[in-house]
């Protein structure tokens, strides 16, 4: 499930943004809850209660007494909080400066177009499924002389395929056994992996430098992409900064 929550005072703008989150349900394998608040200050209430915690936030900027500026400082001033994507949906663009330190996602500005919020909501949600699946995806298990290792996913830097034999590279050991690229490959979070050789499977988080031919990885090992995987990995690497960066 992805908790929405929208806040706008204009219950006409509400009741539309509502409709075009449910538009969007079926194209996830979730279900959205989606919370309505009318008010800055009714949000910020709901913040400190145990329901309070939202995967992201719709909010309008100017509203009556409190802004949403305002709201949105006080979501941030709470840890808690700091996985939560802030989406500022307004007409007014003059608050750039003011909401610069607010971690925001995007902005979508009013009226508000459907494709324009299916493409930047969309972006929204998939980087809540895909830190979802990293968090699940924690652990790599690797069979070696009929035992297992359990290796932590976020300490792989690459996997290497020679003469039917995997080599899976650690920050700090190398794991070496005979299997498949292809089935290992699917064992990992697609968000981070990316396949650039038939016998190259690396791992975004660890990339130094990144070319449409070449990528450098951050203990110095370089590998080149095979012009099969190059629109692929230019494809996977820009979604996985997207992923990284606020848009």
């Amino acid at each position: 499930m992805i908790h929405f929550a929208i806040c706008d005072d204009d219950p006409v703008m509400t009741g539309s943004l509502e409709r075009m989150l449910l538009a969007l349900e079926p194209l996830y394998k979730t279900t959205f809850e989606i919370s309505i608040f009318f008010s800055g200050e009714e949000f910020c209430d709901h913040l400190n209660s145990a329901e309070g915690r939202f995967d992201i936030v719709l909010m309008d900027i100017e509203m009556s007494a409190l802004t949403g500026v305002e709201a949105g400082r006080r979501l941030r001033e709470d840890v808690a909080h700091d996985l939560t994507l802030l989406i500022f949906v307004s007409g007014h663009k003059g608050y750039y400066q003011e909401i610069i330190d607010l971690n925001v996602f995007c902005f979508i500005p009013k009226p508000v177009s459907a494709a324009e919020f299916d493409l930047k909501v969309g972006r929204a949600i998939q980087r809540v499924l895909n830190q979802r699946e990293l968090s699940h995806a924690s652990v790599f298990t690797i069979r070696i002389n009929k035992g297992t290792v359990s290796v932590s996913v976020n300490s792989i830097l690459y996997l290497t395929s020679h003469l039917k034999q995997i080599s899976v590279h650690t920050e700090s050991k190398v794991y070496t056994y005979y299997g498949k690229l292809n089935e290992e490959e699917g064992k990992l979070p697609a968000m981070t992996f990316c396949r650039i050789h038939e016998s190259h499977l690396i791992n975004f988080a660890y990339v130094e430098t990144a070319t449409g031919t070449t990528v450098v990885m951050t203990n110095g090992a370089e590998f080149s992409v095979s012009r099969r995987y190059r629109n692929q990995m230019k494809a996977a690497y820009i979604q996985y900064r997207r992923g990284l960066e606020p848009l």
